[in-house]
C-alpha cells in the first residue's frame, strides 16, 4: 500500500496511507449513484406529482452540481462515497481543508471527469504515484484512507482517572489539533516494534516532544513517550 508523508501544523512529519485507485473509483461510483438517484426522484416528483415552473427544476438540481464541493467543505473532506470507502481529502501542508482548496478540487472536476470522461483523473492518479488527480495537484490536497473505527479515536480524547493531578498547566496553550497530532504520534510510536524491541526512544516522539515543549515554553526531563502521554491527560483534565 502506498503512503504519503504530511508535515502537520506542528512541524511533525507523519506517514499516512493513500487511498487506492480502486477505493477512489468505488467512492466516485457511489457518489454518482447518489446524484443520479436524487435526479430521478426529483424528476418523478416534478413531472408526475406536482407542476412547477421549469426554472424550479434547475434550482432543485443545484445540489447535484455542487454535491462534491459542499460535501468536502462541510463534511470534513468527505463525500458520502468517501465515508463508505473510509477516505478523506486532506491538505498536504497539514493545514485545515478550506473553501479555496475545496473549490479548486471541485472546479477541476471539469477536466478530471467531464471533459475526459474520467480518464484525466484515472491516468493522473496512476502516473504521479501519489494518489492525486489534477484537482488535487492544483489544490495541494490528497485523498487518504482513514481509521475505520473513527469516533473518539479521531479526537484528542483519552480517559482521565478520578483524582488525577495535572503536571503541566501550560498545556492550555495547546489546541485540539495539537493534541490530535500528539495522540497520532503516540499511536504510531507504540505500533513501531523496531524501537520498542531495543528500548530506544522513538525519533517521531522525540521530535514531537521538542515541538510541544517549545509551544508550551517549558522544559521537561520526562522521557518523550511518558511526556506526551502526560500532556494528553493534562489537556483532557483541563477540558473536561
Amino acid at each position: 500500500m502506498e503512503h504519503l508523508q504530511i508535515s502537520t501544523t506542528q512541524n511533525v512529519d507523519i506517514d499516512f496511507q493513500l487511498a487506492s485507485v480502486g477505493d477512489r473509483l468505488l467512492g466516485h461510483l457511489i457518489d454518482g449513484f447518489i446524484k443520479i438517484s436524487y435526479g430521478v426522484i426529483l424528476g418523478i416528483i416534478i413531472f408526475n406529482i406536482i407542476e412547477v415552473p421549469n426554472w424550479w427544476f434547475s434550482l432543485l438540481g443545484l445540489p447535484i452540481v455542487f454535491y462534491n464541493l459542499l460535501c468536502d467543505l462541510f463534511l470534513n473532506g468527505q463525500t458520502f462515497g468517501k465515508m463508505i470507502m473510509k477516505m478523506r481529502v486532506v491538505k498536504l501542508d497539514g493545514g485545515e481543508l478550506n473553501f479555496g482548496a475545496c473549490f479548486i478540487r471541485w472546479i477541476f472536476r471539469i477536466v478530471d471527469f467531464h471533459l475526459t470522461y474520467g480518464l484525466g483523473a484515472l491516468l493522473t492518479v496512476i502516473i504521479n504515484g501519489k494518489g492525486k488527480r489534477i484537482g488535487d495537484l492544483a489544490a495541494g490536497t490528497a485523498v487518504l484512507k482513514i481509521d475505520a473505527k473513527g469516533d473518539l479515536n479521531d479526537t484528542a480524547y483519552v480517559e482521565v482517572e478520578e483524582g488525577y493531578s495535572p503536571k503541566y498547566p501550560e498545556v492550555i496553550k495547546l489546541h485540539e489539533k495539537d493534541m490530535q497530532t500528539v495522540k497520532e504520534v503516540l499511536n504510531l510510536a507504540n505500533k513501531d516494534n523496531s524501537y520498542n524491541s531495543i528500548g530506544a526512544p522513538h525519533p517521531l516522539a522525540l521530535k514531537t516532544k521538542e515541538v510541544v515543549l517549545k509551544k508550551m515554553n517549558i522544559e521537561s526531563k520526562q522521557p518523550a513517550i511518558e511526556f506526551l502521554n502526560t500532556i494528553l491527560k493534562d489537556y483532557n483534565y483541563y477540558n473536561q
